[in-house]
């Protein structure tokens, strides 16, 4: 590839891998000029891979998967390239927790949300931060666990990460469901309780995936190159030794290269951090079985018929009959 490298991602502490790879030298010393681009939303990263603006961006899987469906209104070659982080997601609701700690399943966790409900009394807003996402599918699951329906009893909005502190501080919503550090932030500011997320709803799922467009794909050098660079930036980057310097890294401004992250959550979110929905780097190829409960769900919700089901079996290639050849492969 003639011209720089363009790889998107969000201000979240899921892109430390490639903000930490791009300050560190990591992408320079594997032959790679790179520019990251910090996008304002989701809907920015699937239209950038869509049209060609991204080269590889962080993402979940969801959303990839829809993008390489089409549904982004164009036709693309995204492909998946690896794994990135697993869990993470925070279901943060605003005002006073009517039980201590998370809520259970059943109809203890049916009666707190009665509970909450009538004490901000109206029908609750709670964001995500995309409609395809996981952070959507986590909140449909715990819903389900309390025996609340997220189609009936909740009005469901759409806003980036960043933006939900604002929109808690000012009752613009009620909750949410979010990544790391936010759902952190809005605890350690007093604007939400947490009462699940990751943790408690499907501990060590696929959060974070890394995907490449064609035009990469196509340059072996590249991606091989692409490959190795990232291996070893999320090498550094599972390293809880690391935790200050990616924190300090993470806060700093986009303008100094960093993604203006706030930095007491950011430090209790990354590994070796004590918040209760840490996340965790992972490296290795993207298997079927780590995508079986996504695409399980997003079946169940209408999203893909039985020949887009087809489509992406292919699309995520087959499992090794050594699940050990793919940590040794891409990422």
């Amino acid at each position: 590839m003639n011209t720089p490298l363009r790889i998107g991602v969000l201000k979240l502490a899921d892109s430390a891998p490639v903000i930490m790879g791009q300050q560190k030298g990591i992408f320079a010393r594997h032959g790679l000029e790179t520019g990251v681009v910090v996008s304002p939303s989701w809907a920015n990263i699937a239209d950038g891979l869509a049209w060609n603006r991204l080269d590889a961006a962080v993402i979940f899987a969801p959303l990839a998967m829809m993008t390489a469906l089409g549904r982004r209104g164009h036709d693309t070659g995204v492909r998946p390239f690896g794994r990135i982080s697993r869990g993470g997601n925070t279901i943060m609701l605003r005002g006073t927790n009517p039980v201590a700690g998370v809520w259970k399943a059943g109809s203890r966790g049916r009666q707190a949300f009665e509970c909450w409900r009538t004490a901000i009394g109206r029908r609750p807003r709670i964001a995500v931060v995309h409609m395809y996402s996981t952070h959507l599918l986590i909140l449909r699951r715990f819903l389900e666990r309390i025996d609340v329906s997220m189609e009936n009893e909740i009005d469901l909005s759409v806003m980036p990460p960043t933006d939900m502190i604002t929109a808690l501080a000012e009752n613009a919503i009620d909750g949410g469901c979010v990544g790391p550090p936010w759902g952190t932030e809005a605890e350690q500011l007093g604007l939400a309780f947490r009462v699940g997320g990751s943790a408690t709803v499907l501990p060590g799922h696929i959060e974070k995936i890394l995907v490449a467009s064609g035009r990469l794909l196509s340059c072996e050098t590249t991606a091989r190159r692409l490959s190795a660079a990232m291996h070893e930036a999320l090498a550094f980057c599972q390293q809880p030794g690391h935790r200050e310097e990616i924190t300090h890294v993470l806060a700093a401004p986009v303008a100094d290269g960093g993604l203006t992250l706030p930095m007491e959550a950011t430090r209790a979110i990354l590994p070796g951090g004590d918040a209760a929905e840490c996340l965790a780097f992972t490296g290795g190829s993207l298997l079927p079985s780590d995508l079986d409960w996504i695409i399980s769900d997003m079946m169940a919700l209408g999203w893909l018929d039985n020949a887009e089901h087809r489509l992406l079996m292919r699309w995520i290639g087959p499992e090794p009959a050594d699940p050990t050849r793919a940590c040794a492969g891409p990422l």
